[in-house]
């Protein structure tokens, strides 16, 4: 067998060192590659799918709806529903005016025409009826 000349051996050098090069470059790219999908991957990848990309149904049947004089106020929860029913029909209206429409405490008074100061204790009332509800719903089994 004839030895190699000298552009053989330059050749095969050559070859030797690119196949170097490919391999440690594809080495390097590929440890980036897994250590930049260990900081962003998710553990629960469908979870973040849904809470970005879906949307809740809503349907008649899964909210509640109350009226304080013609104004509507829909309810999602069924325990507040039933807390808020549980109340005189004053002590709702001064709630469902204050936090559904905002409406202030001097707006609430002339349009249930009574003063400010029944308002405070009519909400006050409420508060307090609400929570013993809320107390006496959760000792229950």
């Amino acid at each position: 067998m004839k030895s190699p000349s000298d552009y053989e051996r330059r050749i095969v050098a050559m070859v030797d060192s690119f196949t170097k090069t490919v391999a440690r470059n594809f080495s390097r790219n590929l440890k980036r590659a897994t250590a930049n999908e260990e900081k962003h991957y998710s553990d629960e990848p469908i979870d973040y799918f849904l809470e970005n990309l879906s949307h809740e149904d809503r349907y008649p049947s899964d909210y509640f709806v109350l009226y304080a004089d013609e104004l509507s106020c829909v309810v999602h929860s069924e325990t507040l529903y039933k807390a808020l029913c549980s109340l005189p029909e004053k002590q709702r209206n001064v709630l469902l005016f204050d936090f559904w429409y905002a409406f202030t405490d001097v707006e609430i008074a002339k349009r249930m025409e009574v003063t400010t100061r029944t308002v405070y204790n009519l909400r006050r009332r409420a508060f307090q009826a609400i929570r013993t509800f809320y107390e006496q719903g959760s000792s229950e089994p």
